[in-house]
């Protein structure tokens, strides 16, 4: 999800750094001196806008200190890239990983910048040669990379549909396997999780099930929360006024509230 990062000046975000990370999460930073659940992920995680986003709200409901490792406008390798952000979650108790956009994964069509993964660095050779019409010389972001590729063609376009998945893929399982504790996937969108990609206009480009099902069987549960107020009208009383559009893309109160109480029950067992 394409969401600026700028701080407003009604919520106090406290911006912490964990394990010598070079990413910024959002605070009260948390002590990791005890047994703590971590939660990876992107603006779901982060929760701007939100004064208690989930990860506070699953602290209170189960008693152990959850880590928000959300990081805005990240995919999966904002995480594999960071040693600090991967030790934080590697060690914890049981590891919650937000499934965010594929397409914010490097591949071996185009690279994305390792930290701001929604940011386009390069094409390689190969997608060169299979668009040698398109110019990438001003393209910044990969949203807008993928909605020119598809407007120049639709069918080519399917060849690199299919290769940023697979390295999705790849690189979710490379990120699952460093992990010491159990782990949990979560999605958490509007939509449910589709079974096939239908156009540019999802927040999570490309993720389906087909593509997420082969990793069933590396982690303990898929959580799958779709709340029934993603934004309510009346949950922008923390959102500056110049900002109100961008909030509505994002979850409210109401659905941080839903997916805590879900995570919670999912993951109390494992706690046990």
């Amino acid at each position: 999800m394409d969401i600026s990062s700028t701080r407003n000046q009604v919520i106090d975000y406290a911006p912490c750094r964990y394990s010598g990370s070079r990413l910024w999460f959002r605070g009260p930073r948390r002590s990791l001196r005890t047994s703590y659940v971590a939660c990876l992920g992107g603006c779901g995680v982060y929760g701007r806008y939100v004064t208690r986003p989930w990860s506070q709200q699953l602290e209170m409901s189960i008693g152990r200190t959850v880590v928000n490792l959300g990081v805005e406008n990240s995919g999966i390798d904002a995480f594999v890239n960071d040693p600090g952000a991967l030790s934080t979650a590697a060690n914890a108790r049981v590891t919650l990983i937000q499934l965010t956009g594929a397409h914010n994964t490097s591949n071996r069509f185009y690279a994305t910048h390792p930290r701001r993964n929604d940011r386009f660095l390069k094409a390689s050779q190969s997608l060169a040669s299979l668009y040698p019409e398109m110019d990438f010389t001003e393209v910044h972001f990969t949203r807008h990379l993928l909605t020119s590729l598809h407007d120049i063609c639709p069918q080519r376009f399917g060849i690199v549909v299919e290769e940023v998945q697979n390295a999705w893929q790849a690189r979710m399982r490379s990120l699952i396997a460093q992990m010491n504790g159990d782990v949990f996937l979560l999605w958490f969108a509007a939509q449910a999780l589709p079974d096939v990609v239908d156009g540019l206009t999802e927040n999570e480009l490309f993720l389906t099930r087909a593509t997420v099902g082969p990793l069933a069987m590396h982690v303990k549960k898929l959580i799958e929360v779709v709340p029934k107020t993603w934004r309510a009208d009346d949950e922008f009383l923390d959102v500056p006024e110049i900002e109100m559009s961008r909030a509505a893309h994002l979850p409210g109160p109401k659905a941080h509230r839903e997916v805590a109480e879900a995570v919670a029950q999912a993951i109390i067992p494992a706690l046990q």
